[in-house]
């Protein structure tokens, strides 16, 4: 069985999503054709360097972009309705109700003249929450003892200044969860943190996934901090996917040249010695290459490489990758 199956079907789908920015320069092609399927309860890791595609895909699902940014073709769906067609009031609607993201640096996402009780509690009063004033302040403290920033009847009348960074990181997942949202998008949730506090982040999200039977994708430059904290795993570059796998098929039996570079750069304890980087830098996205977005960086590239994009081919039940060395018939 699939795990949608399993799961009761997919809550997200995401078909043949294309997103840009339009800047002065020109159109910044972000995201090329992504697809994927996200079952309730279930956590999904979307892995590769800055500048591939990984927060753009989020910003399309929340419906986020901005003025320059704009959702080109494709569908996002939750619960089989598609996201990309409502209203802006509709989708405000959703937005931290159903779904809820928690962004990158969590000072700038909080108002700094603001308690941050009062802040936990706006979005209870944007979405109407039932009981009062009364129910709403009760709902806010029982958010901050969940994600351990007590006590909390203290700490919700402090000012973000008065937080860590990682108790910070703390209140942010508390604000995106205490709606209850059916999903939560984590973008780079670790980012800036040291080592032990990303631990405990990463540990609290597991811990409330676990309890709330919400599903997660959690978006990350880092293989390593997916290694325990997701079943299946995306890893994109030059805004497309190129491949896609459980945990075990990612780390054990990495298919793309660039899934086993990002393997080889990070520390392995079962594995010692000298870390190896991926040589060169990212694609420009506004001037995108007309065949893999990895051809530069590629030791292993063959001449049709350059000449256009594969196609993602399936390596298993769970596991496919776009890559024209899987193909006999480009070698």
């Amino acid at each position: 069985m699939t795990n949608e199956e399993l799961n009761g079907g997919a809550l997200l789908r995401v078909s043949d999503l294309r997103a840009s920015f339009f800047t002065p320069a020109g159109e910044v092609r972000a995201v090329e054709g992504t697809s994927f399927s996200l079952a309730r309860g279930e956590a999904l890791g979307v892995v590769g360097e800055s500048g591939c595609g990984k927060s753009a895909t989020l910003l399309s699902i929340m419906g986020l972009l901005g003025g320059a940014g704009r959702v080109l073709s494709g569908r996002v769906e939750l619960d089989g309705r598609d996201l990309t067609a409502l209203s802006p009031r509709a989708m405000a609607d959703i937005r931290g109700r159903r779904v809820s993201m928690i962004f990158q640096d969590p000072m700038t996402s909080l108002n700094p003249v603001l308690p941050v009780g009062y802040q936990l509690e706006e979005p209870l009063r944007r979405h109407g929450w039932p009981g009062g004033r009364a129910a709403r302040r009760k709902r806010v403290l029982e958010a901050l003892d969940r994600v351990g920033v007590v006590p909390a009847e203290r700490r919700a009348a402090q000012f973000p200044f008065q937080f860590s960074g990682g108790q910070r990181q703390r209140l942010m997942i508390a604000m995106a969860m205490i709606c209850g949202p059916d999903l939560l998008l984590a973008d780079e949730p670790t980012t800036a943190l040291d080592v032990t506090v990303q631990a405990q982040i990463l540990e609290l999200m597991t811990a409330l996934r676990a309890r709330t039977g919400m599903a997660l994708v959690l978006v990350t430059h880092d293989l390593g901090v997916v290694a325990g904290a997701v079943d299946r795993v995306l890893v994109m570059y030059g805004g497309r996917i190129v491949e896609r796998g459980t945990r075990r098929d990612i780390f054990y039996e990495p298919a793309h040249p660039y899934t086993r570079g990002l393997l080889r750069s990070i520390p392995n304890p079962e594995l010692p010695g000298r870390l190896v980087p991926i040589e060169g830098q990212p694609p420009d996205l506004l001037h995108p290459p007309a065949g893999c977005p990895y051809v530069p960086r590629c030791p292993e590239a063959l001449r049709v490489c350059a000449l256009r994009p594969p196609e993602e081919r399936a390596l298993s039940a769970t596991h496919g990758a776009a890559c024209w060395l899987l193909r006999k018939e480009a070698r």
